[in-house]
């Protein structure tokens, strides 16, 4: 009798499904074993694909980056609301994501900077610049915060924005460790309540717009 063919798999889904791996196990303890089981591709067909390990890390961190944070980073690039507004709605995404229990907990680039098991140099290159556009992007957003008087002129921007960066990976990583949204939600608040603002009134629309914290 003769064999049936082997399902095809479609290599959006098979990047989904290998990106899901490493998230998970991070990249030293997953294997080409796992990526194929994962993918459901033979690892013929896997290297064919994807190129080795190496490569297929590099493909799978940049497919998290483009279909999961870039249209996070978009939007607040896009600086559409006032400052604390576009940074609640970024950081509340982060923890939505981190705590989503469709994907792994906490953040695939926040994971592997934890990790450090980097396949090669270039591997080491590619989180780090992931991880410099990340800050960027929060400093950006705050000199168009200044630029439009939301924030004091005075306002020490890249100490600010090294803090709204930390909060984005304490997020990510209190999220791997099983934090509630909730909590989640009360430490974001709590992280803009320290942010300088230029009037009573940007702080009165924090307090008006925020969720109910926890007491």
């Amino acid at each position: 009798m003769a064999r049936g063919r082997p399902r095809k798999v479609e290599t959006r889904d098979a990047l989904q499904s290998i990106m899901i791996a490493f998230w998970q196990n991070g990249y030293a303890a997953t294997s080409i074993n796992d990526l194929a089981e994962a993918s459901g591709m033979a690892k013929p067909g896997l290297y064919a694909a994807f190129g080795d390990k190496e490569a297929i890390f590099e493909k799978a961190l940049m497919h998290y980056f483009e279909n999961y944070g870039g249209p996070v980073f978009a939007r607040l690039q896009a600086a559409e609301k006032n400052v604390i507004e576009d940074f609640r709605d970024f950081l509340g995404a982060i923890a939505t994501l981190s705590a989503d229990k469709a994907t792994p907990a906490g953040c695939f680039l926040i994971n592997s900077l934890a990790d450090c098991t980097y396949g090669t140099e270039r591997h080491h290159e590619l989180v780090m610049g992931l991880k410099d556009s990340k800050f960027q992007a929060i400093r950006d957003r705050l000199v168009k915060a200044v630029a439009a008087g939301e924030l004091p002129a005075g306002t020490d921007v890249d100490r600010t924005a090294t803090f709204l960066d930390g909060q984005f990976s304490a997020i990510a990583m209190l999220a791997r460790g099983g934090t509630s949204k909730q909590d989640l939600d009360t430490f974001i608040e709590t992280g803009l309540g320290s942010l300088p603002f230029t009037n009573d009134a940007n702080m009165l629309d924090l307090q008006r717009d925020a969720p109910i914290l926890r007491q």
